[in-house]
């Protein structure tokens, strides 16, 4: 369920993304010679907004009002995007007022191929910067806690890593070569660094080197294959809170009770817990718990695949923290921002190539929300961070070459400045009215997906 809270915190991080990215797109334009009618975050009707010509105003503005150079700063109804309104451009707006007359030196049309192309990317550009001052103020303020350990607890029977030989007590040193330190370095190299790189995972046990590899092939989505990233040796999956009148509160459970093994098997994860206990249906399961020192075993009878608890991994281990100087952050900060924008190209490279499915790897603005919401109640350090990983994604996406979206407008940018001659309306018109077809339905397809995610939680 998506509540006020989560609503509330969907707009502020979506807000602050788009005005990031359209500001990149208008102050380029200024800075080119460019007008600029619009400046909208939000899509759809005009709530309200400012211009020098007639203030402060909240509704539709008077029809035939001429700007002459002024901008109107708007908010609209919907807060799913942006727009800046460039004079001389087809974009969101389809506005071909221009055709027919010569161009003025203020119109887009009328600037060269560099100056386009610039004031198309900066909106890219933008939210790149934006994810790396994030990143970079949160390792100059706050620095970074580690998980001082690259030692792997229990690993599923069925799992490709272990298949490959990893074992429990293993301790990882290097992947791929590069040295691992703390463990959280594991699921980054994994799954962002060498995304599309087999693993080789060079370990110590029992005192001895081993290098074990997994072949990329086999590890796709964590959730289908078994655990490919390891579980730290001090890694316990705990109770957050049981929910009123479920098999859980039956059972005796309570908050703070760490779940230490179900039917005899270790537990390993909240995911492979989640997926034992959904694929036991309504047979009994006995959970061994740990709680104030002493240890318990309460039988638990699911009910649809469910025992109603909020579940979580904790790590009990020892940490260690590491301060940045200001050199230091904006170099973290940019290999943060790096790693994000290869994960996420990766991600898009999959998709196409069938090594991930759509509905299992996109997130709607329920999923945003609920996300938003969760890092928002952790404190504004974590919602920062959570605000440059989504910039980094939305920068992503908006270079890619399709219609409708600013790599598609640089596809033909690059087009023109080529061959030396404009791409006739009829075809722009065209591939942007296809364009927004296409992200119409891809919305309705993450908002449908969305739903089903979510009520299936």
């Amino acid at each position: 369920m998506v509540t006020l809270q989560a609503i509330l915190a969907f707009i502020v991080l979506v807000g602050i993304l788009v005005f990031i990215h359209e500001l990149g797109h208008f102050l380029a334009a200024r800075w080119c010679g460019m007008r600029a009618d619009v400046f909208a975050v939000g899509m759809g009707p005009r709530l309200f907004g400012w211009n020098r010509r007639t203030g402060f105003t909240f509704g539709k503005l008077p029809e035939g009002l001429e700007l002459e150079g002024d901008t109107d700063y708007r908010i609209s109804a919907f807060p799913i995007g942006g727009y800046v309104k460039i004079i001389g451009m087809v974009d969101e707006s389809m506005d071909t007022d221009f055709v027919g007359r010569p161009p003025e030196p203020w119109e887009f049309r009328s600037k060269n191929t560099l100056q386009k192309a610039f004031v198309i990317s900066a909106g890219v550009i933008m939210n790149f910067l934006l994810a790396i001052v994030v990143f970079a103020g949160l390792n100059l303020f706050r620095g970074k806690e580690y998980r001082a350990t690259t030692v792997v607890g229990p690993i599923p029977a069925t799992s490709p890593a272990t298949e490959a030989g990893l074992r429990e007590g293993d301790k990882i040193t290097a992947i791929n070569g590069k040295t691992v330190q703390y463990f959280e370095e594991i699921p980054r190299r994994i799954y962002l660094e060498e995304a599309d790189n087999d693993v080789a995972l060079a370990i110590e046990r029992g005192g001895m080197p081993l290098v074990i590899t997994i072949p990329r092939s086999k590890i796709g989505d964590p959730e289908k294959n078994g655990l490919i990233i390891p579980v730290s040796d001090k890694q316990s999956v705990t109770i957050g809170g049981v929910v009123p009148g479920t098999p859980a509160e039956k059972a005796g459970l309570k908050p703070n009770d760490v779940i230490l093994a179900v039917d005899g098997a270790k537990t390993i994860s909240v995911t492979e817990f989640q997926k034992y206990v959904g694929a036991t249906g309504d047979r009994p399961i006995a959970m061994q718990i740990g709680r104030d020192g002493t240890t318990l075993v309460q039988s638990v009878t699911p009910k649809d695949g469910k025992i109603g608890v909020e579940i979580s991994d904790k790590y009990t281990g020892s940490r260690v923290h590491v301060n940045y100087g200001f050199g230091e952050a904006i170099a973290a900060g940019w290999d943060e921002m790096a790693t994000v924008t290869a994960g996420t190209f990766g991600l898009v490279g999959r998709l196409f190539t069938g090594g991930a499915k759509l509905k299992d790897s996109v997130g709607g603005p329920g999923m945003i929300a609920k996300t938003a919401q969760e890092y928002a109640s952790r404190g504004i350090p974590d919602f920062l961070s959570l605000m440059a990983v989504l910039s980094v994604t939305l920068a992503c996406m908006n270079i890619l070459p399709i219609p409708a979206l600013d790599g598609g407008h640089l596809v033909f940018i690059l087009i023109e400045g080529v061959t030396r001659r404009e791409v006739p309306i009829k075809i722009r018109m065209a591939v942007q009215q296809v364009g927004f077809v296409l992200l119409i339905v891809f919305m309705a397809f993450v908002v449908y997906n969305d739903a089903v995610k979510l009520i299936g939680r």
